[in-house]
């Protein structure tokens, strides 16, 4: 099945997962990005499921700073190499070109490391203290990360280098809404799914042990799914906008580089705002 083979191979390209074939990156990546967010609800459940068992045995903020290593091995820290080029890019003093070209300098500089260690930092320790609800907001924040890169590849415009050039001639408005409707679709498939567990749980010891955390969000609850959406929503469109502006003034137009930062500073902003939601009482 054609689709289940573009799910394979956006899995190969965005994490370590090989599929043991050759990717053709015009061909059979960049095109098919509108469903990169069911790759994000893969990583959102694998490492929700790593940080539960995790938490039986480890200190909460040990337990978010592990969570958020593992996901970052899983992917092959490719969005994050994008992310320290990005901060020395911003960083730098001249002319577009010039900018970009430390951006593809191998070496990290201050910028790079500024930028990199606070989001990294700011990340482990709000998927620390996020277990009250810790598969929603993995979940939540991995298809908004997801999202927002098939978004500024579709509304963007390329700094002219080769793999922008790829992305942002292969997509456009159709694919973003075609993302979003499907996104929308694994956010509730999502919900359904951790309330499956809540009621397994209810009579299993094994889930009391493995799913000790719930996740308060229920299906049939119209303001609590509203909400989870509005989330997504803004999680997802205020960081690409951000990145939009600061890379077409920085460097004329996106980069490889401002996608992949794009991915960890969305993942960053719907942890902080799940907790803000969560602190004012509304999940």
């Amino acid at each position: 099945m054609k689709f289940i083979k573009d799910i394979r191979n956006c899995l190969s390209f965005l994490t370590r997962f090989s599929i043991k074939a050759k990717i053709d990156l015009f061909e059979d990546v960049a095109p098919k990005i509108w469903i990169f967010p069911i790759i994000g609800m893969i990583l959102g459940f694998f490492s929700s499921f790593i940080n539960m068992i995790l938490s039986i045995y480890l200190p909460i903020l040990l337990t978010g700073f592990l969570t958020l290593g593992i996901l970052l091995y899983i992917t092959g820290g490719h969005h994050t190499d994008g992310l320290f080029d990005f901060g020395d890019g911003i960083m730098a003093i001249g002319t577009s070109k010039r900018k970009i070209e430390i951006m593809h300098d191998s070496a990290i500089g201050t910028g790079g490391i500024i930028l990199g260690f606070t989001v990294l930092m700011l990340s482990g320790i709000s998927i620390s203290y996020s277990n009250k609800y810790i598969i929603l907001i993995l979940v939540l924040s991995e298809i908004s990360a997801k999202f927002s890169m098939v978004t500024a590849c579709s509304l963007g415009k390329s700094a002219k280098t080769p793999i922008a050039d790829i992305f942002i001639k292969l997509n456009n408005k159709k694919n973003m809404i075609l993302s979003l409707v499907f996104s929308l679709f694994l956010i509730l498939f999502c919900i359904f799914f951790i309330n499956i567990f809540n009621e397994i749980y209810k009579n299993s010891q094994i889930c009391k042990l493995l799913f000790s955390q719930q996740n308060s969000v229920y299906i049939y609850d119209i303001i609590q799914v509203l909400i989870v959406i509005f989330t997504f929503i803004i999680g997802s469109i205020f960081p690409m906008i951000f990145i939009l502006k600061i890379s077409n003034k920085n460097f004329n137009g996106l980069t490889g580089d401002c996608i992949g930062a794009l991915n960890d500073i969305t993942r960053l902003f719907v942890l902080i705002l799940g907790l803000l939601i969560n602190s004012i009482g509304y999940i």
